[in-house]
């Protein structure tokens, strides 16, 4: 007997939310338009099960689903690919929206990942997790933070530049990912020579391994220039 657990997630549009996942490589295996809208959306082994309902209001969506996968990597860079491809543009704030992908204190290697219909979607794998600095952890929660948060970025602001400026002499990860975010907040705002000089410096603290990471400081930069 095969065991199976399969949440369903609201959206306002089952039209949208089909066509939205289809470009990231899903399939629509199954749809049922009345008497309850309802879809199945798979890609290989992944399954997401979604049902319309008109007065869903994506801003306040609470749902999450969390999986588990040893493929954390692959998946990344394919989501990523393409949002860029459908937006022109990494989406890091508002719905959709995607995360750094980051090795957690907690012992998994994952993003999170936010659809049109405000459902985040949670994506890691377990790892073998070094020791990390008190200062990687804060600067961890203040990333954490930035992206769940629906503030205002004067409410993100803050506490972005407060962990920068605390930690600016922590030679980690977490702190050129934390520039890389602000940065971002800085393009919102139309502060470019800001954002200029913290891109400069994520890009000077980032190693050639860190492939995602430098190519989302890429994908700030072309902003700047193509606002």
């Amino acid at each position: 007997m095969n065991n199976l657990i399969t949440p369903i997630f609201p959206c306002k549009s089952l039209d949208e939310l089909m066509e939205f996942y289809q470009s990231l490589g899903f399939t629509v295996t199954y749809h049922q338009k009345s008497p309850n809208p309802f879809a199945i959306l798979e890609r290989d082994w992944i399954r997401l099960d979604f049902y319309g309902i008109k007065h869903h209001d994506p801003a306040k969506c609470y749902h999450t689903c969390y999986i588990l996968t040893d493929e954390v990597d692959e998946l990344y860079e394919a989501f990523t690919n393409a949002l860029r491809k459908k937006s022109g543009k990494l989406p890091t704030r508002g719905l959709p929206r995607i995360s750094e992908i980051r090795d957690k204190s907690y012992g998994v290697r994952e993003f999170m990942f936010s659809d049109i219909a405000g459902t985040c979607i949670r994506i890691g794998k377990k790892i073998n997790m070094p020791q990390e600095s008190p200062a990687s952890k804060r600067l961890s929660l203040a990333l954490d933070f930035a992206y769940k948060s629906e503030e205002e970025p004067l409410v993100v602001i803050p506490v972005l530049d407060k962990a920068l400026e605390k930690e600016k002499d922590s030679d980690c990860l977490n702190l050129y990912k934390v520039m890389t975010m602000r940065a971002d907040l800085a393009i919102e705002q139309g502060d470019y020579l800001l954002a200029k000089q913290l891109l400069e410096k994520a890009k000077a603290g980032l190693g050639a391994e860190h492939k995602a990471e430098r190519q989302r400081v890429n994908d700030l930069e072309q902003k700047i220039v193509k606002p």
